[in-house]
């Protein structure tokens, strides 16, 4: 049995999905880095040319240029937020795919790196209410046809949190059996 697991962790780094996962996580990692300076670079130029933006982009004049362009930065600030947290998700998320090329996945620091993945995905969650409410009030102060917003709720992202946190509880305990059967050996 021991020889038979030896085999099977010698051909997980030929496994074809760990290279297509390592290959999307660096495209994504790129892409995130890429969106983060992007929104860095853009929010100073938003402020500076608040001058600039044309009036009828502007609903009956409720708020100043400034505010909309303030409006603006602020969406951007959470949506750099946002975009971080989803680099670090995808870097935790690398680690542990490099932890199942060597062959030992089972281990507390994949429990961490796990439960680390489920606060980010809690927070991503609760950061799009404030996104969402400033997106929706930059939409009341634009014409209709400027700008489209919408605040709503993600199922979706709040069961990965919650399986990230069950699966995080699973590598616990399959570290400390690994560890149990390893210490009776």
């Amino acid at each position: 049995m021991m020889e038979r697991d030896l085999n099977m962790s010698d051909e997980l780094p030929n496994d074809g999905l760990l290279k297509a996962a390592n290959i999307l996580i660096f495209f994504l990692q790129v892409a995130l880095g890429l969106g983060f300076v992007a929104l860095l670079v853009a929010s100073p130029v938003v402020l500076a040319s608040h001058e600039h933006f044309a009036d009828e982009m502007l609903a009956e004049a409720t708020a100043s240029t400034f505010t909309v362009a303030a409006t603006i930065v602020s969406i951007m600030a959470i949506g750099a937020i946002l975009v971080a947290l989803a680099f670090v998700f995808l870097r935790q998320l690398k680690q542990i795919v490099a932890s199942v090329e060597d062959g030992d996945p089972f281990v507390a620091e994949n429990a961490d790196r796990l439960t680390r993945m489920g606060w980010i995905a809690v927070a991503i969650e609760l950061l799009k209410i404030p996104g969402g409410a400033i997106a929706i009030f930059l939409h009341s102060q634009l014409n209709e046809d400027t700008f489209k917003a919408d605040l709503e709720f993600s199922f979706t992202g709040v069961l990965i949190a919650l399986s990230l946190f069950i699966l995080a509880r699973v590598f616990n305990h399959g570290a400390a059996m690994r560890d149990d059967l390893e210490g009776t050996v």
